[in-house]
C-alpha cells in the first residue's frame, strides 16, 4: 500500500504543496481549498494526537486552510483509538481504498451504447475538463460529492502541463454521437496506478458505460506494465458496490477528522 499512498500524495495532480515534519505530513492545494485536498496525513502512529493536532491547526491555518488530519487504517492502532474518541475530533468522511490485481480475470464489459474512449489531446482537453466539472454537480444523492470549485478546472489544465518522470498522468474521454459521456485520469508509477475523475455524464447512465470504460483502461495500463490497480470512492455510497461488482477488493480506508 505504501507504493499507492505515495501515488495519491505526491503525483501533482490536486496536491501542489506540502510540509513535511517527523510524524505528519501536511498536503496542500492553493487553488482549491476543500477537505479532500487539503490535510495532515498521519504517519506515525505512535503519537500525542492531541498535541499534534495543535501543532497541524496552526500550520493549516497559517495556509488559509482547515485542519483536517487524515489516518489510514493500516496506521491506525488501539492508542489512536483511544485518543480519537476522547479528543474533540470527528468524521467528516470516509475513503475506501479499492484495488484490482489479477488483470487476467476481470471481465471485459460491454455498453448498451457503442461509444470510443480516447486519451484527451489539446484539442478535446476543454470537453474533458467540463464533462468532469459536470459530472460532479452535486445534485446526485448516489454520488458523495458536491460541486466542484473552480480550482478544479485550474488544476485539471494544469496537469496537461505536468511532464514528470516518475508520475505519469493519462486523462480519458468517453465520447458518443459528439457528447462528452465519461471521464476518467489514471496516474501510474511504476507498476502501480490510481484511477480518478471517474463519471458518467446522467444521461447514459446505468447503461454500462463506465465498466465500459474500465474494461478499455485496464487492458491499456495491462499494456504498460501496470499489475495494481487503486480507486477510492466514499463508504457508504452506490459507486462502492459498482466497483466492488467489477472485482476491486477493499485494501483500506482512510478517515479523514476535523474539530467539532
Amino acid at each position: 500500500m505504501e507504493e499507492l499512498i505515495d501515488i495519491h500524495l505526491n503525483n501533482g495532480l490536486y496536491v501542489a504543496s506540502k510540509i513535511l515534519n517527523k510524524d505528519y505530513d501536511i498536503y496542500y492545494s492553493d487553488i482549491i481549498d476543500d477537505e479532500y485536498w487539503n490535510f495532515a496525513y498521519i504517519k506515525n502512529n505512535n503519537i500525542n494526537l492531541n498535541k499534534i493536532f495543535i501543532d497541524i491547526k496552526n500550520k493549516m491555518e497559517k495556509l488559509n486552510r482547515d485542519p483536517i488530519v487524515y489516518i489510514t487504517s493500516n496506521m491506525m492502532n488501539e492508542s489512536l483509538e483511544k485518543q480519537i474518541e476522547n479528543s474533540r475530533l470527528q468524521i467528516m468522511y470516509t475513503d475506501v481504498w479499492m484495488i484490482l490485481e489479477n488483470f487476467e480475470q476481470f471481465e471485459l464489459y460491454k455498453s448498451k451504447i457503442d461509444f470510443s474512449l480516447d486519451i484527451v489531446n489539446e484539442y478535446s482537453k476543454e470537453k474533458f475538463i467540463q464533462a468532469i466539472m459536470d459530472g460532479f454537480a452535486g445534485n446526485n444523492p448516489e454520488d458523495p460529492y458536491n460541486d466542484l470549485s473552480d480550482g478544479y478546472r485550474i488544476a485539471l489544465n494544469k496537469s496537461f502541463l505536468i511532464n514528470q518522470k516518475e508520475y505519469k498522468i493519462l486523462h480519458y474521454l468517453g465520447t458518443f454521437e459528439n457528447d462528452a459521456i465519461s471521464t476518467a485520469t489514471v496516474i501510474y508509477k511504476g507498476r502501480n496506478a490510481i484511477i480518478y475523475n471517474v463519471t458518467t455524464n446522467k444521461k447514459y447512465q446505468r447503461q454500462g458505460i463506465c465498466k465500459k470504460m474500465m474494461s478499455e483502461i485496464i487492458s491499456n495500463l495491462n499494456k504498460l506494465g501496470v499489475e495494481t490497480v487503486c480507486l477510492q470512492t466514499e463508504q457508504g455510497f452506490y459507486t462502492e458496490q459498482v466497483y466492488k461488482s467489477m472485482g476491486f477488493k477493499e485494501v483500506m480506508l482512510g478517515k479523514a477528522y476535523m474539530e467539532e
